[in-house]
């Protein structure tokens, strides 16, 4: 009998957490290694913020709570989500879960049986693409593409629904390329759902980038097109606006009441709650007018990071670089220098399991890595399906201005290391992320 369940094979991965071990080995050789590869603001939560969860805790506020989430943080989430979607929302309707990323498994858990058909992003969020094939449903890849600006179209969806469409995924502003839908994209995009399914459809829209959005931009929500509300589970927290990452306060409004007490009903099954005192600071989070001077303010440097590192990258030969419009990543089109330094046709010499676990793109970031100690994330770690012959990378601007110009600086390095790429690929010891660990 085998150990573990058959499912488990099926289970992906996040792979700016699984470099850490890859990180680890190249510091413990004394490299010094700039890293770019997670996608965690620099930023510290708001003091304000910090100060309620202490007092909480200290007038006693620590037991169980209301599984779907206390009733005034679901009343605020309510009133917010309103006012910036232009959308009645009933606080039954909301619930209250430990990071975004737990409405992602309680959405795939929720609405998808084997078989059903997943329409997601690629390049997008990894998450994504681990649960459609842990469900074993059919993954259907979204292909973003650069020339659009990493954006996609009515036509892109409609040539990918089908009878068996089950759920639809959508991330707007967009991890990992900063890309984001504009009012006629959703418009055009939920005209194509509404004519191409019926009601028993559900579109998961991933909106937790949502105050992180540049040039006078302001972030639309799909959930605000008429007819979208109720096929809508629209998902947020509080990891990336307020840089309350290690917090891990995330919530969902759903269509209805009645699929809002499923999800209760899995937080009751999986975390039982999360923390009163933590709810009381997100809650706070929303209501003390100061943090919405101090997200401005980050977000203002997130565009001075992008502006430099786009420029800077462009200005690399072999490197071609889009700019984003949101969140705090850029993706940088890498073919020229993987055909410059012979990337792709080393590739190519790899053994057929060695290419299956790998690519051109993961033999620059781990070239990178352990060549010229710069920690980045390929285009693979976005969604393996179908992703071959696309070379990018991905970097994270969430850290200082200092330590992305030494990352760029290294970077363009790299792309002109000839001699380099030859000795690394030579020793053969680290082509894919976790190479050697067996």
């Amino acid at each position: 009998m085998d150990l573990f369940s058959k499912r488990t094979q099926f289970l992906g991965t996040e792979s700016a957490f699984k470099i850490g071990e890859d990180i680890r080995r190249c510091e413990e050789s004394g490299m010094t290694v700039v890293r770019l590869n997670l996608g965690e603001p620099d930023f510290s939560s708001p003091e304000n913020v910090n100060e309620v969860a202490v007092n909480e805790i200290r007038k006693g506020n620590t037991h169980y709570a209301d599984p779907q989430g206390i009733v005034s943080l679901r009343e605020r989430i309510a009133e917010q989500v309103s006012e910036t979607r232009g959308i009645a929302v009933d606080p039954e309707r909301v619930v209250v879960s430990i990071g975004a990323k737990s409405i992602i498994s309680y959405t795939f858990l929720g609405y998808v049986n084997r078989g059903d058909e997943v329409i997601y992003p690629s390049p997008g969020y990894p998450i994504y693409e681990s649960w459609v094939t842990f469900m074993e449903a059919k993954p259907v890849p979204l292909h973003l593409e650069e020339s659009k600006r990493f954006r996609f179209d009515a036509g892109d969806l409609e040539r990918l629904m089908s009878p068996k469409t089950k759920l639809i995924v959508i991330n707007s502003p967009s991890n990992p390329t900063g890309g984001v839908l504009t009012a006629d994209d959703l418009a055009e995009i939920s005209q194509i759902i509404l004519k191409k399914s019926d009601g028993n459809i559900r579109i998961l829209s991933d909106e937790i980038y949502e105050d992180i959005i540049f040039d006078g931009r302001r972030h639309k929500s799909i959930a605000s097109i008429p007819g979208m509300t109720e096929r809508t589970v629209m998902m947020s927290g509080h990891s990336k606006s307020y840089a309350m990452t290690g917090w891990r306060l995330g919530y969902a409004v759903l269509p209805t009441a009645e699929e809002a007490m499923l999800f209760r009903q899995f937080n009751i099954n999986f975390i039982s709650c999360v923390s009163p005192f933590i709810q009381e600071a997100g809650k706070a989070a929303f209501e003390n007018s100061e943090n919405r001077t101090i997200v401005a303010s980050m977000v203002g440097e997130f565009q001075k990071r992008r502006d430099f590192v786009v420029d800077a990258l462009n200005d690399i030969a072999g490197i071609e670089c889009v700019k984003p419009e949101g969140a705090f990543y850029v993706f940088p089109n890498i073919r020229g220098v993987c055909e410059y330094l012979g990337i792709i046709d080393a590739y190519e010499t790899l053994s057929p399991e060695i290419r299956d676990i790998s690519s051109p793109s993961s033999l620059f970031q781990m070239f990178l890595l352990y060549h010229h100690g710069v920690a980045t994330m390929d285009r693979k770690s976005f969604g393996a399906i179908e992703s071959e012959g696309q070379h990018y990378i991905r970097l994270s601007t969430a850290t200082s201005m200092d330590v992305l110009r030494e990352g760029v600086r290294r970077i363009g390095e790299a792309a002109e290391d000839h001699d380099g790429f030859r000795e690394f690929f030579k020793r053969g010891e680290h082509f894919y992320l976790g190479a050697g660990e067996d």
